[in-house]
């Protein structure tokens, strides 16, 4: 029989937790079962080359974010005509509404979404993303054969939008507990090159500085952290997480931060971070569906501090601390309260949370709910 042809649709290809799903997947699925292509509607991003070096064929379509014209959308059309895909898997708000269209228009396969965000910030999320999200709601009962929900908070709020919840299915994050896992020697090296000496307290938030991350919220509570913890160091990585971000810099400084702070920008390999940390922290206001960064520290032997946001709660568990989103006060206490641990304590929730992964979130069970979930929708094409 030969391999079902899938064809990717995603908004963009820099290092995010959807385009990490894809990567994953792309890495391990069953090559006899399946073949796997790549459309990035914009370019091709950090984790291109990556995706290419699995042997998916990768493309993009060069849309200029917050302008889309009939050019781009017509190439997009003409590439998914030309792939004749079996399936059409979309990733975020508007690879679903543009690619599902597309394909629909162009193609016989059928259309799976995907969603990966939870609640929408009216204050901090573009306009277009919320019309983009509300468009999809109206065609959600018609256009895809099926939406995946990569977390029970993304199928819970947008079932309140208004998307058909007939449709939805969760297929949880899954992890590489083989990839991610504690090095002492990747943690000697990357605390050497920090500075820092084994007896710090090293705080890591990897997020992109973005509203909905809130850095301004955990710098303040790393402030207070600081006042209580004095061997505490807090460092800080992904995109836009530079000494050029001067909204950021002055932040540091304004929360009396500079000497306590490391910022590093986007880490290509993020293993030797988790290593280094004794504590991870995600400090989101909004919008989170499974971190990916939180299951990728927690397989790392890393016990973690996150808000109340998204499935945050249900990836920790009682491994880690949940926290109310936007309050700084709760944040710090928390971060104290495993700042004040024993070194043996700790490890021994890091140790809790690395079980917690294996046992409920590996990557073989995520990979092999999506390849049931291909092959139903592919066999119901032909169920007349």
């Amino acid at each position: 029989m030969k391999p079902i042809r899938i064809t990717h649709v995603i908004t963009g290809l820099s290092i995010g937790g959807a385009e990490k799903v894809l990567l994953r997947l792309l890495r391990e699925m069953d090559t006899n079962g399946f073949e796997n292509n790549v459309i990035s509607l914009t370019d091709m991003g950090a984790l291109s080359e990556s995706m290419i070096a699995t042997g998916t064929i990768v493309s993009a379509m060069n849309f200029l974010k917050g302008n889309v014209n009939v050019m781009p959308v017509a190439h997009l059309g003409a590439e998914l005509r030309s792939q004749k895909p079996d399936l059409v898997q979309t990733w975020m708000y508007h690879a679903d509404l543009i690619g599902g269209i597309a394909a629909r228009l162009t193609t016989s396969a059928p259309v799976l979404w995907n969603l990966r965000q939870s609640t929408l910030d009216e204050t901090h999320s573009k306009k277009s993303t919320i019309r983009t999200a509300m468009a999809c709601a109206r065609l959600s009962s018609s256009l895809p054969s099926a939406i995946v929900c990569g977390s029970h908070s993304a199928c819970r709020v947008h079932t309140e939008l208004g998307y058909d919840a007939a449709n939805m299915v969760v297929l949880n994050n899954g992890f590489d507990t083989n990839v991610y896992s504690h090095s002492p020697e990747q943690r000697a090296a990357f605390r050497a090159k920090l500075g820092i000496t084994e007896d710090t307290i090293l705080i890591g938030n990897p997020s992109r500085y973005d509203p909905q991350k809130d850095h301004r919220m955990f710098l303040q509570a790393a402030a207070r952290v600081a006042q209580k913890v004095p061997n505490a160091h807090f460092v800080l990585c992904g995109d836009s997480i530079t000494s050029e971000n001067q909204e950021l810099s002055s932040i540091i400084k304004e929360q009396g931060l500079s000497e306590r702070v490391h910022i590093l920008g986007t880490l290509k390999d993020i293993n030797p971070f988790y290593s280094a940390i004794d504590i991870l922290v995600l400090s989101s206001a909004y919008g989170e569906g499974a971190p990916n960064v939180i299951g990728e520290a927690m397989s790392a032997e890393v016990p973690c501090v996150a808000t109340d946001v998204g499935d945050s709660a249900y990836l920790i568990d009682d491994t880690g601390l949940i926290v109310p989103a936007r309050n700084a006060h709760a944040l710090a206490d928390a971060v104290v309260s495993l700042s004040q641990d024993s070194c043996d304590t700790r490890k021994a929730k890091g140790q809790a949370a690395r079980l917690r992964i294996k046992h409920h979130f590996p990557l073989t069970t995520m990979v092999r709910r999506y390849e049931d979930l291909y092959r139903r929708v592919y066999s119901q094409r032909y169920d007349f």
